[in-house]
């Protein structure tokens, strides 16, 4: 952190990093791409990655992997160009995926790995009982609630504790991305090798079989 060019707090302003802004302005036509998106055909993030544990146990929170840590998910692309071309412009993308949490989800709390990435939500399809699906990020404050409000961005850093519910009768479709915090000198290095050493792990290569599975078996 002592080399890192943003402060340490839990949320950001939505005007911290340029690329932010293109997404909002596109919001309606990625929601558009997102949605015709059967949800059968999005795998639950536990079926695909058994290393997210108690987190990913209820099925409900499914995963549509756009890119992550280096491999693009060509055939998921292909079916959102628009998403696709944007994501692309992101400086120091790390993850995106379309996330969907199903009417009744909740994800307990818990927090990610490194501050080395901040994590970003752009809200596409939100309940209409909006008060009753949010996040609740613990900050230096204490806990606060964010529920989200479609085409309104949310930047964040998850290794503060955070916890998600959506207590209504639909579902909500998030653009879910993490990016590289901004960093000088000797933290730009560490992070790289950091992230190029989790691109090499169990955990990110177990995603990428489960998903090249389910790709090949739906090719067949």
């Amino acid at each position: 952190m002592k080399d890192s060019l943003l402060s340490d707090q839990a949320v950001f302003d939505r005007n911290t990093f340029k690329w932010i802004g293109l997404l909002e302005q596109n919001w309606q036509q990625i929601r558009d791409e997102a949605t015709r998106i059967n949800t059968a055909e999005i795998p639950s993030l536990g079926e695909i990655s058994p290393d997210h544990g108690r987190i990913a146990a209820d099925r409900r929170w499914r995963s549509f992997f756009l890119t992550g840590y280096g491999y693009k998910r060509a055939e998921n692309c292909a079916r959102v160009p628009l998403t696709s071309t944007l994501i692309e412009q992101i400086p120091g993308l790390v993850t995106a995926v379309f996330s969907v949490l199903e009417a009744g989800c909740h994800i307990p709390r818990h927090y990610g790995m490194t501050k080395g990435m901040l994590t970003y939500h752009l809200p596409l399809k939100v309940p209409k009982d909006r008060e009753h699906c949010w996040i609740q990020i613990e900050d230096k404050d204490g806990l606060k609630v964010h529920p989200w409000a479609e085409g309104q961005s949310l930047l964040f850093d998850d290794t503060y504790n955070h916890e998600v519910w959506n207590n209504t009768t639909e579902d909500r479709y998030v653009l879910l991305i993490q990016v590289q915090r901004p960093c000088r000198g000797l933290a730009r290095i560490v992070l790289k090798t950091f992230l190029w050493a989790v691109r090499h792990s169990r955990f990110v290569q177990d995603i990428k079989q489960h998903l090249d599975n389910r790709r090949d078996t739906a090719a067949a």
